[in-house]
């Protein structure tokens, strides 16, 4: 840890950076986004992005309906972009490292490069503001929607103001 007070909440995201082709240009587009209070709430949402994100490049041949047994032929393992975002979102020490990483107060980016482009994962720590300025009241905020039989109580600015 840092020293100072667990962060408030987190912001993740998921970009692609790759050339414009016949401009010259590189460009990131934002592919998701979240936010969570919660560090393990966060990385889930990371991994199933990235589990996304390697299914879409290249379905897992092992859970895949499309890939007959014959298909399935050994070859010689070589690092690509879907086996560097599977191992990364299935390794048990990788997503330990990067919840006590994010915890401490620290931003966690996760790069990987592909053929034509990079993704980065990334999670930022969102703190408040120390000046107390703009804090909600502790109390629950009481608010009836719709014809639900139950109260829901909302801990934020009120929304429907």
């Amino acid at each position: 840890m840092n020293g100072g007070p667990e962060p408030a909440g987190y912001w993740a995201e998921v970009r692609a950076e790759g050339p414009v082709y016949g401009t010259g240009e590189t460009v990131q587009y934002v592919l998701g986004t979240a936010q969570s209070i919660s560090p393990v709430l966060v990385l889930r949402w990371l991994r199933g992005e990235a589990l996304r994100i390697a299914d879409r490049l290249d379905p897992d041949p092992r859970r895949s309906a499309w890939v007959q047994p014959t298909m399935r032929a050994a070859t010689v393992p070589m690092p690509d972009c879907p086996a560097e975002l599977r191992v990364w979102a299935t390794d048990p020490d990788e997503q330990r490292a990067a919840r006590e990483h994010i915890k401490g107060g620290h931003p966690l980016f996760v790069d990987v490069p592909d053929a034509d482009c990079t993704y980065t994962l990334s999670v930022w720590p969102v703190r408040l503001p120390a000046d107390g300025s703009d804090q909600v009241s502790p109390e629950p905020i009481p608010r009836r929607i719709g014809a639900m039989p139950h109260r829901l109580y909302a801990l934020a600015a009120d929304p429907w103001a």
